[in-house]
C-alpha cells in the first residue's frame, strides 16, 4: 500500500520465498511461547541432501550421504557426511533431530532414501507436525569441480584479508549474490557438524521414548521435551530442544551444568533469581530471530525498537552500543512505523533534511497561491479541499464560474459545485510528490544503513542472546528440579545404572494417581542385563522406558524423578520397541525388526543401554525363541552392554543359567495378584502360576520382583478391552485345552528323558530333566 492511505493499492511481486526461507513473520514479538495446536512445529530448517554409491549403483544398498541444513530464521547451519546402510538408520536419526520443514534433494537418490524422505514428509500430520515440502534439482556433472573452485576461492580470499576484514572479492561476491542463503553462509561461527560428541539417540529411540512427540497423537504434550520445557522465551525453548536431543558425554561439562541447576534451584526465592525471571518474562520478542532479520535487513522499525530496548534491558556489556542506537531513534515514531520521523532531528541525514525542507517550501508556495487564486476569482478567501484522495482542489459553486481562468482544469463536480486544479498547483504538487518520493527513499536508505551498522555487531548481540537462552534453560531445569520427589543424579566413572524409587517422568505428570516407583541395579562388573517378564499391561514397557528416560535426563543436566540415582555416562541408548512405524514404509515388519536389531548390535558398546521389547514375536514361536535367545546371549556375553530385555517367551529364563557364576543376567518380573472366589494368591514369579487364567481377576502391582512370570494373562487384557463374554469363554476353554495338551507333551518328553537317564548315567540328561520339571 502507498504511504498515503487514500492512495490506491499497488500490487506486485516483491519477494519469493519457500517454506524454509520465509523469515518475514514476526512470531514472538508479542511473546507467545505456546506451540501451535498439534505439537511443536518443525524447526524451520531447509535441508539439502545428496548421496553417492561408492560401490556403484548395483544391489549394494550402502550409500555415502552428505547433508547441509540451514535455518535462515536463526542463522544456524548443520552439516554432515556419513555412510549409511540399507535401513537408513543414520539418516533417519539426523532427520528426526533436525526436523526440516523443506527438503532439497540434489540428484538421484536410492529407493531406501526416497522411502524415508516420503515417510517423514508425506503425511498431513507427520513426525514433524506438519507436511514438509520436497523439491528436487539435478546434480550437475561439474558439481564437484564447482564446489572445489568455490571453496578454494573463499579460503584464498580469507588469507588475503589477513587482518580479519572481508577481502574485496568477498564484498563484490556479497553484492552480486545478496540472497538470504549467501548471507547465512557468512555466519561461519553458527556452523556446526552434526554432533558426534553427545549421547547417541537414534530415530527409533527418539520415537519409542517419546523424546519430542508422544506416540498417541504425535503432539508435544506427554513428550520428554514437554516435561522439561519451562522456558519463557522462544530462543531459550530452541536451545532446550537441542539439549534434549544431545545429552552430554563430557563429565566436566555435565557437572558444571548440574551445579548451575542446583544453585538456581536452591536460590529460587532469592532476589537475583526473581530478577532474572522477571527479565525473561519481559523479553517478549524472539531476539534470536529478530537479530538475524536485522542482519538480513528485513527488520521493521517497530521490531528494531523492541529489540534494542530489550537488549538494553538485558545486557550491560553491550548497553553503550545499544544506547547510542536508541539515541538516534524517535521511539514513538518507531512504534507507529513512521519512516519520516523515525530518526531524531539531530540524527537525520542531510538527504532527509534537504527533502523535508524542499517539501516545506513547496507546501508554503501552495499556501501562498491561495491568495493569488482568490484575486483571480474575485473572492476574499480560497481554501483547498481533498476529494477521493486528490489534494489541493479548489471548489467553486456552479453559479460562480464567470471569473474562472480558462487554464484551470476541472477534476470533478456535482450539480452544485465543481472542483478545479490550477496549472500552478499541478506543477507544485508534482514537485512535492517528487520530493516526497525522494524523502521516502532517503528515509529507507538511512534505515538500511542503520540496520547494516547494527548487523556489524551481530555476533556480539547474538552472544548475549545465547547467554540469556542458557539462563532460560537452566532456570527451566531448576524449576523441574524443584518438584517433589526429584533428586540430583550422581555420576561415576564406572559403567552402570543404580536407581532407587525411579518413576516415569511423563506418565507421572499425566497420571491422576501416584506412580509406583521401582528400583534398578545394572553394572558392567555384576548384573549387566535384566530379562523382564510379566502379564500384559503389567508395566514392563513403562519400567524400561523410565530407566532410559532417567539416564537421558541426567545427562541433559536435569534432576531426575527418583529417590536416588547413580549413573555411569552412557554413550548411546538403543531401543527396539513396536513395529507400527515400519509398516508405513512398506517393509516386512519382522525383517525391519531384525534389521534394526542388527544395527543395534553393530553400534552398541559396553557403555550403551539397550532396550529390546519382545524380540522375535514377528515369526513362529520356535524361530522367535531361538532368535531372541541367541541375541540375548550375544548381548550379555559379547557386547556386555547394559540391557533390558522384555519377553513373553518363558524358555528364555534358562539363559540366566549360562551366566549363573558371574550373575551377569537376572530374571525379574512385574508383580501382580490373582483373585479367584474368596482366595487371593500373589503372583511371585516362579512360585505363583496355576490355573487357566481365564476365570481369575488379575490386579497389577507395577512393582518389579525377582524370578519369572510364567503367564501373560492375555485373556485378562481381552476382558478389559470389552470383548464379548461368549468369545472370552471360548478362548478360555481353548487356552486351557492347549495348556493341558502342552503339559501332556512335556510329561511325555520328561518320562522319556527319565527312562534314558535310568538306562545310561548322563549328566546332560539330568539337567534337561530338572529344567523340564522346573518349567512344569
Amino acid at each position: 500500500r502507498g504511504d498515503n492511505r487514500n492512495k490506491a493499492f499497488e500490487r506486485g511481486l516483491t519477494n519469493l520465498y519457500t517454506k524454509g526461507t520465509y523469515i518475514d513473520d514476526q512470531e514472538g514479538l508479542d511473546g507467545p511461547t505456546a506451540a501451535p495446536e498439534g505439537g511443536a512445529p518443525a524447526t524451520g530448517h531447509l535441508l539439502c541432501l545428496t548421496e553417492t554409491r561408492p560401490r556403484g549403483w548395483g544391489s549394494d544398498e550402502k550409500v555415502q550421504i552428505g547433508l547441509v541444513a540451514v535455518q535462515p530464521s536463526t542463522g544456524d547451519i548443520i552439516y554432515d557426511d556419513f555412510e549409511d546402510g540399507w535401513m537408513r538408520s543414520e539418516l533417519e536419526t539426523r532427520l528426526l533431530h533436525i526436523a526440516p520443514c523443506e527438503f532439497l534433494i540434489v540428484g538421484d537418490v536410492s529407493k531406501a532414501t526416497e522411502k524415508l524422505v516420503q515417510h517423514l514428509s508425506g503425511s498431513k500430520v507427520n513426525v514433524f507436525g506438519d507436511k514438509a515440502r520436497v523439491e528436487r534439482v539435478e546434480k550437475p556433472k561439474t558439481m564437484a569441480a564447482q564446489a572445489y573452485s568455490h571453496i578454494t576461492k573463499f579460503y584464498a580470499d580469507q588469507l588475503k584479508a589477513g587482518d580479519g576484514k572481508p577481502a574485496a572479492s568477498q564484498v563484490e561476491s556479497s553484492q552480486e549474490n545478496g540472497t538470504l542463503l549467501d548471507k547465512v553462509h557468512k555466519l561461519s561461527e553458527n556452523a556446526t557438524i552434526f554432533a558426534r560428541s553427545h549421547m547417541l539417540l537414534n530415530g527409533n529411540t527418539l520415537t519409542s521414548l517419546e523424546v519430542y512427540r508422544n506416540q498417541t497423537d504425535a503432539g508435544e504434550q506427554g513428550s520428554l521435551f514437554w516435561t522439561l520445557d519451562r522456558t519463557q522465551t522462544r530462543f531459550g525453548q530452541r536451545l532446550l530442544r537441542k539439549w534434549v536431543g544431545r545429552p552430554l558425554l563430557d563429565k566436566a561439562r555435565l557437572d558444571e551444568r548440574i551445579a548451575a541447576v542446583e544453585e538456581l534451584r536452591e536460590s529460587q526465592a532469592s532476589a537475583n533469581v526473581d530478577r532474572i525471571r522477571h527479565l525473561l518474562g519481559k523479553t517478549r520478542s524472539d531476539l534470536e530471530k529478530s537479530l538475524i532479520r536485522i542482519y538480513y535487513k528485513k527488520c521493521t522499525r517497530p521490531e528494531l525498537l523492541s529489540v534494542l530496548q530489550t537488549l538494553q534491558m538485558i545486557a550491560q556489556e553491550i548497553s553503550d552500543d545499544v544506547v547510542q542506537y536508541l539515541d538516534r531513534i524517535n521511539a514513538q515514531a518507531a512504534k507507529d512505523d513512521d519512516k519520516y520521523s523515525f530518526f531524531r532531528d539531530e540524527h537525520e541525514t542531510d538527504d532527509i533534511t534537504n527533502h523535508k525542507v524542499g517539501i516545506a517550501a513547496v507546501e508554503h508556495d501552495l499556501d501562498e497561491f491561495r491568495t493569488v487564486a482568490a484575486g483571480k476569482l474575485n473572492k476574499k478567501r480560497v481554501d483547498y479541499v481533498t476529494v477521493a484522495g486528490i489534494e489541493y482542489l479548489i471548489e467553486l459553486d456552479n453559479t460562480q464560474l464567470k471569473n474562472l481562468p480558462a487554464s484551470w482544469v476541472k477534476i470533478s463536480g456535482t450539480k452544485k459545485v465543481s472542483r478545479y486544479h490550477a496549472p500552478e498547483v499541478m506543477k507544485l504538487t508534482r514537485e512535492r510528490d517528487q520530493q516526497k518520493e525522494a524523502l521516502a527513499n532517503a528515509c529507507d536508505a538511512a534505515f538500511q544503513s542503520l540496520l547494516d551498522e547494527i548487523g556489524g555487531k551481530y555476533q556480539a548481540f547474538r552472544d548475549c542472546v545465547q547467554s540469556l537462552a542458557l539462563l532460560d534453560c537452566l532456570l527451566s531445569l531448576a524449576s523441574v528440579a524443584s518438584q517433589p520427589g526429584y533428586c540430583k543424579p550422581t555420576f561415576t566413572d564406572e559403567i552402570g545404572i543404580s536407581i532407587e524409587g525411579g518413576r516415569h517422568p511423563m506418565v507421572e505428570q499425566l497420571l491422576l494417581d501416584s506412580f509406583v516407583p521401582n528400583d534398578i541395579q545394572l553394572s558392567a562388573a555384576a548384573t549387566s542385563a535384566l530379562l523382564i517378564t510379566g502379564p500384559n499391561m503389567g508395566g514392563k514397557s513403562s519400567y524400561v522406558r523410565s530407566v532410559a528416560l532417567i539416564a537421558i535426563m541426567a545427562q541433559i543436566g536435569s534432576y531426575v524423578p527418583a529417590s536416588s540415582a547413580t549413573l555411569g555416562l552412557l554413550d548411546a541408548v538403543f531401543t527396539r520397541m513396536g513395529a507400527f512405524d515400519n509398516m508405513l514404509k512398506g517393509e516386512s515388519t519382522f525383517m525391519v525388526e531384525l534389521s534394526e536389531t542388527a544395527d543395534i548390535l553393530k553400534q552398541a558398546s559396553p557403555r550403551s543401554l539397550i532396550i529390546l521389547d519382545e524380540l522375535g514375536r514377528g515369526t513362529s514361536t520356535h524361530d522367535g525363541v531361538a532368535i531372541a535367545q541367541a541375541v540375548l546371549s550375544y548381548v550379555v556375553e559379547q557386547l556386555r552392554s547394559l540391557t533390558l530385555f522384555i519377553t513373553h517367551y518363558q524358555a528364555l529364563a534358562r539363559v540366566q543359567e549360562q551366566f549363573a557364576e558371574e550373575g551377569r543376567l537376572r530374571n525379574v518380573h512385574m508383580r501382580f495378584t490373582e483373585t479367584e472366589s474368596s482366595r487371593s494368591e500373589e503372583g511371585e514369579g516362579d512360585d505363583g502360576d496355576s490355573g487357566g487364567g481365564g476365570g481369575k481377576d488379575v490386579t497389577f502391582l507395577y512393582q518389579v520382583g525377582e524370578g519369572t512370570a510364567h503367564r501373560s494373562y492375555g485373556l485378562n487384557v481381552a476382558k478389559l478391552a470389552g470383548l464379548p463374554k461368549g468369545l472370552l469363554e471360548v478362548a478360555r476353554q481353548r487356552s486351557q485345552a492347549m495348556e493341558e495338551q502342552e503339559a501332556k507333551r512335556r510329561l511325555g518328553y520328561l518320562s522319556k528323558t527319565a527312562k534314558q537317564l535310568l538306562e545310561g548315567d548322563s549328566g546332560e540328561m539330568l539337567e534337561h530333566l530338572i529344567a523340564g520339571v522346573e518349567q512344569l
